[in-house]
Protein backbone atom coordinates (compact mmCIF):
# COMPACT_ATOMS: atom_id res chain seq x y z
CA UNK A 1 0.00 0.00 0.00
CA UNK A 2 1.59 3.22 -0.93
CA UNK A 3 0.55 7.00 -0.70
CA UNK A 4 1.71 10.44 -1.29
CA UNK A 5 1.56 13.88 0.81
CA UNK A 6 -0.55 16.41 -0.47
CA UNK A 7 -0.98 20.27 1.27
CA UNK A 8 -4.41 21.82 2.39
CA UNK A 9 -4.53 24.33 4.44
CA UNK A 10 -0.57 25.03 5.38
CA UNK A 11 -1.20 21.11 6.72
CA UNK A 12 0.31 17.91 5.40
CA UNK A 13 -2.31 15.57 4.56
CA UNK A 14 -1.36 11.26 3.58
CA UNK A 15 -3.04 10.27 0.42
CA UNK A 16 -3.80 6.55 -0.37
CA UNK A 17 -6.14 3.78 -1.16
CA UNK A 18 -7.73 1.29 1.05
CA UNK A 19 -9.60 -1.65 -0.53
CA UNK A 20 -9.99 0.78 -3.70
CA UNK A 21 -11.27 3.47 -1.90
CA UNK A 22 -9.22 7.00 -1.80
CA UNK A 23 -8.13 8.13 1.46
CA UNK A 24 -7.26 11.16 2.94
CA UNK A 25 -5.69 11.71 6.48
CA UNK A 26 -4.89 14.52 8.38
CA UNK A 27 -0.96 14.55 9.42
CA UNK A 28 -1.59 17.54 11.32
CA UNK A 29 1.98 18.41 10.43
CA UNK A 30 2.54 21.74 9.29
CA UNK A 31 4.00 22.43 6.00
CA UNK A 32 6.21 25.41 7.64
CA UNK A 33 9.59 24.79 9.39
CA UNK A 34 10.74 22.22 7.15
CA UNK A 35 9.01 19.00 7.90
CA UNK A 36 8.37 17.43 4.90
CA UNK A 37 10.55 14.38 6.29
CA UNK A 38 8.43 14.46 9.38
CA UNK A 39 5.44 14.12 7.54
CA UNK A 40 6.81 11.75 5.03
CA UNK A 41 7.19 9.17 8.09
CA UNK A 42 4.08 10.30 10.18
CA UNK A 43 2.35 9.03 6.29
CA UNK A 44 3.84 5.50 6.34
CA UNK A 45 2.75 5.05 10.12
CA UNK A 46 -0.71 6.45 9.21
CA UNK A 47 -0.34 3.78 5.95
CA UNK A 48 0.68 0.90 8.05
CA UNK A 49 -2.47 1.45 10.34
CA UNK A 50 -4.39 -0.07 8.19
CA UNK A 51 -2.82 -2.40 7.13
CA UNK A 52 -3.86 -4.14 10.78
CA UNK A 53 -7.31 -3.91 11.16
CA UNK A 54 -9.59 -3.10 8.17
CA UNK A 55 -12.27 -1.03 9.58
CA UNK A 56 -14.04 -1.16 6.00
CA UNK A 57 -14.59 -5.04 6.79
CA UNK A 58 -17.50 -6.57 7.53
CA UNK A 59 -16.35 -8.69 10.07
CA UNK A 60 -14.45 -6.15 12.16
CA UNK A 61 -15.40 -6.26 16.21
CA UNK A 62 -16.21 -3.07 17.74
CA UNK A 63 -13.34 -3.99 20.52
CA UNK A 64 -11.18 -4.56 17.62
CA UNK A 65 -12.04 -0.95 16.72
CA UNK A 66 -11.18 0.73 20.04
CA UNK A 67 -7.42 -1.20 20.21
CA UNK A 68 -7.04 0.48 16.92
CA UNK A 69 -8.32 4.10 18.18
CA UNK A 70 -5.85 3.43 21.39
CA UNK A 71 -3.31 2.99 19.30
CA UNK A 72 -3.75 5.81 16.30
CA UNK A 73 -4.18 8.28 19.65
CA UNK A 74 -1.21 7.09 21.38
CA UNK A 75 1.70 9.94 21.14
CA UNK A 76 -0.98 12.39 20.33
CA UNK A 77 -2.50 12.86 23.38
CA UNK A 78 -1.22 13.37 26.97
CA UNK A 79 0.03 10.27 28.27
CA UNK A 80 -2.44 10.41 31.31
CA UNK A 81 -5.16 10.66 29.12
CA UNK A 82 -3.80 8.21 26.98
CA UNK A 83 -3.55 6.03 30.21
CA UNK A 84 -7.01 7.12 31.39
CA UNK A 85 -8.60 5.65 28.12
CA UNK A 86 -6.93 2.50 28.29
CA UNK A 87 -8.06 2.20 31.46
CA UNK A 88 -11.54 2.47 30.70
CA UNK A 89 -11.26 0.59 27.90
CA UNK A 90 -9.90 -2.63 29.69
CA UNK A 91 -11.64 -2.00 32.62
CA UNK A 92 -15.03 -0.91 31.43
CA UNK A 93 -15.54 -1.50 27.53
CA UNK A 94 -14.13 -4.79 26.55
CA UNK A 95 -15.37 -6.65 29.87
CA UNK A 96 -19.09 -5.82 28.76
CA UNK A 97 -18.53 -5.76 24.60
CA UNK A 98 -16.18 -8.87 24.48
CA UNK A 99 -18.36 -11.66 25.16
CA UNK A 100 -21.62 -9.65 22.71
CA UNK A 101 -19.03 -9.64 19.97
CA UNK A 102 -20.68 -6.92 18.42
CA UNK A 103 -19.72 -5.77 15.08
CA UNK A 104 -18.27 -2.21 14.55
CA UNK A 105 -20.55 -1.74 11.39
CA UNK A 106 -23.49 -2.76 13.56
CA UNK A 107 -23.00 -0.19 16.23
CA UNK A 108 -26.07 2.10 17.03
CA UNK A 109 -27.25 4.96 19.89
CA UNK A 110 -29.45 2.02 21.15
CA UNK A 111 -26.35 -0.19 22.05
CA UNK A 112 -24.57 2.68 24.18
CA UNK A 113 -28.04 3.61 25.79
CA UNK A 114 -28.31 -0.13 26.81
CA UNK A 115 -24.76 0.03 27.77
CA UNK A 116 -25.16 3.18 30.14
CA UNK A 117 -28.79 1.34 31.58
CA UNK A 118 -26.03 -1.33 32.85
CA UNK A 119 -23.90 0.81 33.65
CA UNK A 120 -26.04 2.83 36.37
CA UNK A 121 -27.91 -0.52 37.81
CA UNK A 122 -24.12 -3.30 37.68
CA UNK A 123 -21.26 -1.30 36.56
CA UNK A 124 -19.20 -1.49 40.05
CA UNK A 125 -16.16 -4.33 39.20
CA UNK A 126 -17.78 -6.73 41.57
CA UNK A 127 -21.41 -6.39 40.04
CA UNK A 128 -22.94 -5.06 43.38
CA UNK A 129 -24.44 -1.63 42.19
CA UNK A 130 -23.80 0.97 39.91
CA UNK A 131 -21.60 3.17 38.90
CA UNK A 132 -22.49 7.43 39.47
CA UNK A 133 -24.01 9.70 37.17
CA UNK A 134 -20.33 11.12 36.34
CA UNK A 135 -18.49 8.16 36.24
CA UNK A 136 -21.09 6.74 33.68
CA UNK A 137 -21.25 10.08 32.10
CA UNK A 138 -17.16 10.71 31.79
CA UNK A 139 -17.23 6.49 30.18
CA UNK A 140 -19.49 8.39 27.17
CA UNK A 141 -17.18 10.76 27.11
CA UNK A 142 -14.18 8.20 26.29
CA UNK A 143 -16.69 6.46 23.89
CA UNK A 144 -17.05 9.96 21.98
CA UNK A 145 -13.48 10.65 21.93
CA UNK A 146 -13.13 6.88 19.57
CA UNK A 147 -15.94 8.04 17.61
CA UNK A 148 -14.49 11.30 16.84
CA UNK A 149 -11.38 9.27 15.79
CA UNK A 150 -13.42 7.45 13.41
CA UNK A 151 -14.95 10.63 11.91
CA UNK A 152 -12.05 12.12 11.61
CA UNK A 153 -10.51 9.17 9.99
CA UNK A 154 -13.99 8.83 7.75
CA UNK A 155 -14.29 5.32 9.23
CA UNK A 156 -18.16 6.45 10.00
CA UNK A 157 -20.75 8.99 9.05
CA UNK A 158 -21.59 10.01 12.62
CA UNK A 159 -20.89 9.69 15.85
CA UNK A 160 -23.75 7.14 17.51
CA UNK A 161 -22.22 8.03 20.61
CA UNK A 162 -23.74 11.61 20.73
CA UNK A 163 -27.12 10.55 19.97
CA UNK A 164 -27.28 7.71 22.54
CA UNK A 165 -29.50 8.86 25.82
CA UNK A 166 -28.25 8.49 29.25
CA UNK A 167 -30.38 7.17 32.07
CA UNK A 168 -32.04 8.38 35.22
CA UNK A 169 -30.31 8.32 38.22
CA UNK A 170 -32.94 9.27 40.58
CA UNK A 171 -30.75 8.40 43.81
CA UNK A 172 -27.80 10.28 42.75
CA UNK A 173 -27.14 13.03 45.62
CA UNK A 174 -24.77 15.40 44.64
CA UNK A 175 -22.26 15.57 47.78
CA UNK A 176 -20.29 18.19 48.45
CA UNK A 177 -16.64 18.42 48.30
CA UNK A 178 -15.12 17.89 51.68
CA UNK A 179 -13.33 21.16 52.42
CA UNK A 180 -11.56 23.35 55.81
CA UNK A 181 -12.70 26.84 56.83
CA UNK A 182 -9.69 29.31 57.81
CA UNK A 183 -9.52 27.69 61.36
CA UNK A 184 -8.71 24.34 60.54
CA UNK A 185 -6.98 25.11 57.78
CA UNK A 186 -4.28 26.94 60.22
CA UNK A 187 -4.67 23.83 62.78
CA UNK A 188 -3.49 21.49 60.16
CA UNK A 189 -0.64 24.02 58.86
CA UNK A 190 0.28 24.37 62.48
CA UNK A 191 0.52 20.73 63.51
CA UNK A 192 2.47 19.66 60.23
CA UNK A 193 5.06 21.96 61.00
CA UNK A 194 5.26 21.38 64.79
CA UNK A 195 5.49 17.56 63.55
CA UNK A 196 8.15 18.65 61.36
CA UNK A 197 6.17 17.00 58.65
CA UNK A 198 8.15 16.69 55.44
CA UNK A 199 4.90 17.43 53.70
CA UNK A 200 4.49 20.74 55.35
CA UNK A 201 5.85 23.16 52.55
CA UNK A 202 3.15 20.69 49.93
CA UNK A 203 0.15 21.68 52.42
CA UNK A 204 1.82 24.82 52.22
CA UNK A 205 1.58 25.44 48.81
CA UNK A 206 -1.70 23.75 48.26
CA UNK A 207 -3.94 26.17 51.15
CA UNK A 208 -1.78 29.12 50.41
CA UNK A 209 -2.34 29.06 46.35
CA UNK A 210 -4.94 26.71 45.16
CA UNK A 211 -2.80 24.61 42.94
CA UNK A 212 -4.21 21.16 41.69
CA UNK A 213 -2.12 18.09 42.83
CA UNK A 214 -0.53 17.36 39.93
CA UNK A 215 0.89 21.23 39.24
CA UNK A 216 2.23 20.96 43.07
CA UNK A 217 4.04 17.60 42.38
CA UNK A 218 5.45 19.36 39.47
CA UNK A 219 6.99 22.18 41.17
CA UNK A 220 10.78 22.73 40.73
CA UNK A 221 13.20 25.04 42.90
CA UNK A 222 13.69 26.64 39.01
CA UNK A 223 9.56 28.05 39.17
CA UNK A 224 10.34 30.15 42.99
CA UNK A 225 11.46 33.66 42.03
CA UNK A 226 12.92 34.66 45.25
CA UNK A 227 13.43 38.47 44.09
CA UNK A 228 10.02 38.87 42.62
CA UNK A 229 8.80 36.88 45.34
CA UNK A 230 6.53 34.77 42.59
CA UNK A 231 5.69 30.94 41.93
CA UNK A 232 5.55 29.98 37.99
CA UNK A 233 3.24 27.62 37.40
CA UNK A 234 3.47 26.14 33.93
CA UNK A 235 3.93 22.17 34.22
CA UNK A 236 2.04 19.24 35.53
CA UNK A 237 2.89 16.13 36.45
CA UNK A 238 -0.44 13.31 36.33
CA UNK A 239 -1.48 9.27 35.91
CA UNK A 240 -1.08 6.45 38.55
CA UNK A 241 1.77 4.58 36.16
CA UNK A 242 5.36 5.32 36.77
CA UNK A 243 6.46 5.27 32.90
CA UNK A 244 3.61 8.24 33.08
CA UNK A 245 3.71 10.12 36.21
CA UNK A 246 7.34 10.90 35.91
CA UNK A 247 6.64 12.52 32.12
CA UNK A 248 6.12 16.57 32.72
CA UNK A 249 2.97 17.72 30.58
CA UNK A 250 1.65 21.04 30.31
CA UNK A 251 -1.15 22.32 32.65
CA UNK A 252 -4.65 21.56 32.83
CA UNK A 253 -5.93 24.21 30.49
CA UNK A 254 -4.41 27.26 28.84
CA UNK A 255 -5.13 29.20 31.66
CA UNK A 256 -3.47 26.90 34.01
CA UNK A 257 0.01 28.44 33.06
CA UNK A 258 0.10 31.91 35.50
CA UNK A 259 1.97 33.38 38.01
CA UNK A 260 1.41 33.33 41.32
CA UNK A 261 2.36 35.86 43.97
CA UNK A 262 4.04 34.52 47.19
CA UNK A 263 4.03 36.05 50.63
CA UNK A 264 6.81 36.11 53.61
CA UNK A 265 5.50 33.18 55.14
CA UNK A 266 5.70 30.78 52.34
CA UNK A 267 8.64 32.27 51.00
CA UNK A 268 10.46 32.12 54.59
CA UNK A 269 8.71 28.12 54.61
CA UNK A 270 10.60 27.80 51.04
CA UNK A 271 13.95 28.59 51.78
CA UNK A 272 13.72 26.90 55.28
CA UNK A 273 13.10 23.50 53.05
CA UNK A 274 15.19 24.31 50.67
CA UNK A 275 18.25 24.36 53.51
CA UNK A 276 16.50 21.10 55.21
CA UNK A 277 16.83 19.02 51.82
CA UNK A 278 20.36 20.26 51.55
CA UNK A 279 21.27 19.15 55.13
CA UNK A 280 19.65 15.78 54.41
CA UNK A 281 21.02 15.19 51.07
CA UNK A 282 24.96 16.05 53.29
CA UNK A 283 24.40 13.78 56.21
CA UNK A 284 22.59 11.10 54.09
CA UNK A 285 24.82 10.68 51.04
CA UNK A 286 24.56 8.51 48.39
CA UNK A 287 20.79 7.25 50.38
CA UNK A 288 19.30 10.75 49.91
CA UNK A 289 17.97 11.01 45.90
CA UNK A 290 19.90 13.90 43.90
CA UNK A 291 18.69 13.45 40.56
CA UNK A 292 15.88 15.60 40.48
CA UNK A 293 14.93 19.10 41.60
CA UNK A 294 11.34 18.75 42.00
CA UNK A 295 10.54 20.71 45.67
CA UNK A 296 7.64 18.35 47.19
CA UNK A 297 9.67 15.24 47.59
CA UNK A 298 9.70 11.87 50.30
CA UNK A 299 11.68 12.12 53.21
CA UNK A 300 14.91 9.99 51.22
CA UNK A 301 14.67 13.35 48.67
CA UNK A 302 12.56 10.72 46.08
CA UNK A 303 9.73 12.35 43.83
CA UNK A 304 6.62 10.81 44.62
CA UNK A 305 5.98 8.23 41.74
CA UNK A 306 2.90 6.80 43.02
CA UNK A 307 0.86 10.23 42.97
CA UNK A 308 -2.00 8.58 45.24
CA UNK A 309 1.11 7.82 47.89
CA UNK A 310 0.67 11.75 49.02
CA UNK A 311 -2.60 11.51 49.15
CA UNK A 312 -2.24 8.42 52.46
CA UNK A 313 0.26 10.78 53.84
CA UNK A 314 -1.56 13.95 54.09
CA UNK A 315 -4.49 11.48 55.60
CA UNK A 316 -2.51 10.14 58.18
CA UNK A 317 -1.53 13.68 59.10
CA UNK A 318 -4.91 14.97 59.12
CA UNK A 319 -6.29 12.49 61.12
CA UNK A 320 -3.63 12.86 63.46
CA UNK A 321 -4.25 16.95 63.83
CA UNK A 322 -7.94 15.80 64.92
CA UNK A 323 -9.61 17.07 61.66
CA UNK A 324 -12.25 15.37 59.39
CA UNK A 325 -11.25 14.24 56.58
CA UNK A 326 -10.35 16.44 53.38
CA UNK A 327 -8.87 15.50 50.25
CA UNK A 328 -6.30 17.51 48.68
CA UNK A 329 -8.59 18.55 46.11
CA UNK A 330 -10.75 20.02 48.79
CA UNK A 331 -7.92 22.04 49.68
CA UNK A 332 -8.47 23.32 46.07
CA UNK A 333 -12.12 24.24 47.39
CA UNK A 334 -11.28 25.61 50.70
CA UNK A 335 -8.89 28.06 49.32
CA UNK A 336 -11.91 29.26 46.65
CA UNK A 337 -14.21 29.23 49.85
CA UNK A 338 -11.73 31.02 51.71
CA UNK A 339 -11.26 33.90 49.72
CA UNK A 340 -15.35 33.78 48.81
CA UNK A 341 -15.94 34.20 52.31
CA UNK A 342 -13.15 37.26 52.30
CA UNK A 343 -14.74 39.30 49.80
CA UNK A 344 -12.06 38.54 46.90
CA UNK A 345 -13.57 38.93 43.86
CA UNK A 346 -14.44 36.51 41.53
CA UNK A 347 -12.59 36.89 38.70
CA UNK A 348 -9.08 37.38 41.41
CA UNK A 349 -9.82 33.71 42.90
CA UNK A 350 -10.49 32.21 38.91
CA UNK A 351 -6.56 33.51 37.84
CA UNK A 352 -5.27 31.86 41.20
CA UNK A 353 -7.10 28.82 40.34
CA UNK A 354 -6.37 28.52 36.72
CA UNK A 355 -9.63 28.42 35.72
CA UNK A 356 -10.23 29.15 31.56
CA UNK A 357 -13.62 31.27 32.82
CA UNK A 358 -15.51 32.57 36.19
CA UNK A 359 -18.34 30.84 35.39
CA UNK A 360 -16.05 27.83 35.72
CA UNK A 361 -15.21 28.71 39.46
CA UNK A 362 -18.68 29.67 40.30
CA UNK A 363 -19.98 26.56 38.91
CA UNK A 364 -17.30 24.31 40.90
CA UNK A 365 -16.29 25.86 43.87
CA UNK A 366 -18.79 28.75 44.91
CA UNK A 367 -22.18 27.33 43.96
CA UNK A 368 -22.14 24.01 46.01
CA UNK A 369 -21.79 25.62 48.95
CA UNK A 370 -26.27 25.46 49.90
CA UNK A 371 -25.90 27.30 52.82
CA UNK A 372 -27.22 31.19 52.43
CA UNK A 373 -24.98 33.37 53.79
CA UNK A 374 -26.49 35.33 57.19
CA UNK A 375 -25.21 39.10 55.61
CA UNK A 376 -27.87 37.87 52.92
CA UNK A 377 -30.26 36.99 55.56
CA UNK A 378 -29.82 39.75 57.19
CA UNK A 379 -29.75 42.11 54.44
CA UNK A 380 -33.33 40.93 53.27
CA UNK A 381 -34.49 41.80 57.00
CA UNK A 382 -33.28 45.22 56.73
CA UNK A 383 -35.19 46.09 53.34
CA UNK A 384 -38.52 44.71 54.67
CA UNK A 385 -38.42 46.31 58.21
CA UNK A 386 -41.40 44.44 60.07
CA UNK A 387 -39.69 45.91 63.43
CA UNK A 388 -41.13 49.31 62.35
CA UNK A 389 -43.43 50.30 64.72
Amino acid sequence: MEGSLIIKGNYYYAKFRVNGKQKMIATKIPVKGNNKRRAEQKMKEIIESYKDINLECDDVLFTDFLDKWLKGIKGIIKPSTWESYDKTVSGKLKPYFESKRYKFKDMKPEVFTKYFVFLSQHGKSNGKGGLSYKTVKNIRGVLSSAYEYALENRYVNENPVLRSRMPSFPHSIKKDVPEYNAQQVRKLLLYAKEHESHIYIFLLLALYTGLRKGELLALTWDDVDYDKKLLRVNKSRTGSRKDVTMQITTPKTASSNRKIPLNDTVMEALKEEKQRQEDYAKLLGNGYDKSHNFIVRTVLGKPYVNLSAINRVVNRLTENAGLSHCTIHGFRHSVASILDDNGVPIQDISVLLGHESVQTTERIYINRRKTAKETTINALDSAINLNIA
